[in-house]
């Protein structure tokens, strides 16, 4: 069995026109239930060594913090504290066997297909449509390891899509054809972020992937985002993306809920 955590960055909801965010990454991190334990004990002990007690109540790894530091304790720490704290967490993922697979989708062009597919009007939260895709190839990661293992998505709580995700779970694992989602049991489960170690480590890896996506975009790079990235690109596993019959079937699905259209 292997638990896959999902989560986003650069999510701006529908607003697909948002500057400061031109592109939405979902990330799926696998991880071996064999592994699950033993990683989040490391990944508290990394907390307990870096960020001790006393802490605030609701203490909780934000990426976007340990980039760009708000609120203490994170905004008390030297640059080097906080990318040491990186690399600890990200080694940790890497010795347990933690795989990555996303999705990024530059908004300013999914805007453009969904008028042009749809007509003006109609928004599908990125987020689903990347769903739709990074689920394919995290089902192909599964089926092809060692006795085809099965998995189960668990995703930091969005109330915006978490029917649609749900629903598109359902759907795929009655899919007939290479959509189908024959590694996936169960529903989705959503969890509050604070409350799963693995979750907001995932956060992490998407806020980097996100980083150098932009930057491959054209976007500024810092000198930290070629350090971070260094730690990330080995964790990443290429799949077998449906692309045009995952588009099809996101296609189909909105017009059977818009009958006439």
């Amino acid at each position: 069995m292997y638990l896959i955590y999902l989560d986003e960055s650069g999510n701006s909801g529908n607003n697909l026109t948002a500057p400061a965010q031109p592109i939405f990454v979902l990330c799926a991190l696998i991880v071996a239930e064999s592994q699950w334990q033993a990683l989040e004990v490391e990944l508290s002990a990394e907390i307990e060594k870096f960020w001790p007690f006393p802490r605030a109540e609701g203490f909780e790894i934000h990426a976007s913090e340990l980039f760009n530091p708000r609120s203490a304790p994170f905004r008390k720490a030297l640059p080097s504290h906080r990318l040491a704290f990186i690399s600890a967490w990200m080694s940790a993922a890497a010795r347990h066997g933690v795989k990555l697979m996303f999705r990024a989708i530059v908004k300013h062009r999914y805007a453009k297909w969904l008028q042009q597919t749809f007509g003006a009007g109609v928004v599908i939260n990125p987020h689903v449509a990347a769903f739709s895709l990074v689920a394919q190839v995290v089902n192909s990661h599964l089926r092809g390891l060692q006795g085809s293992p099965r998995g189960i998505f668990i995703s930091d709580e969005n109330y915006q899509v978490a029917g649609d995700i749900d629903k598109s779970i359902q759907l795929l694992r009655g899919e007939q054809g290479p959509l189908r989602l024959t590694q996936i049991i169960e529903k989705g489960f959503f969890v509050e972020s604070h409350k799963s170690l693995v979750l907001q480590l995932c956060d992490l890896f998407a806020y980097v992937i996100r980083r150098h996506e932009e930057i491959t975009a054209g976007g500024k790079a810092k000198p930290v985002d070629a350090d971070v990235w260094k730690l990330v690109e080995p964790l990443i596993a290429q799949g077998d993306e449906k692309f045009n019959d995952a588009i099809g079937w996101l296609e189909a699905q909105k017009k059977k809920e818009r009958p006439g259209a």
